[in-house]
């Protein structure tokens, strides 16, 4: 009986079919879309790969012994400067990250572009300030050691 049901042509025809399926990646889902040209595929960028990783996790580790030279040793100009520059570029890289999730290029084109330059403005304006800081007053370290005294 099951050699019966096997060897009908319907069978036979929906098992050539589900053999000759395409991996899912390859299928295409949305059939509204029939211009493929429309969708264009981002140029790979090194500087936005691994690249920025590595900047990313170099950034993040650098903030370590950053904070805890200046736990033991106290104010210093040239840790001030470093943590000026560093910390920074570490909260410009992640608040990047949140941007980039939230508010994608694709879905909101005008958005992202008010958010990128706003994030840009104010990574510049902070590290001006922490220049401006750490060279005309007294600098990070003090500050933030008078703030918990």
């Amino acid at each position: 009986m099951a050699f019966r049901l096997v060897s009908t042509p319907a069978l036979r025809s929906t098992s050539r079919m589900i053999l000759a399926q395409q991996p899912m990646g390859l299928v295409k889902i949305h059939s509204s879309v029939s211009n493929h040209s429309a969708i264009a595929t981002p140029k790979p960028d090194r500087l936005h790969g691994s690249y920025h990783w590595d900047i990313e996790r170099a950034a993040s580790i650098a903030l370590v012994p950053l904070i805890g030279g200046q736990l033991v040793y106290g104010a210093s100009p040239v840790l001030d400067t470093l943590l000026g520059v560093v910390l920074p570029i570490h909260l410009h890289i992640g608040w990047d990250a949140c941007i980039t999730d939230y508010f994608n290029k694709r879905r909101s084109v005008v958005l992202n572009k008010i958010m990128t330059a706003t994030l840009w403005a104010s990574t510049t304006g902070v590290l001006v300030g922490c220049y401006q800081f750490n060279t005309n007053d007294i600098g990070l370290t003090e500050f933030i050691s008078r703030l918990w005294a």
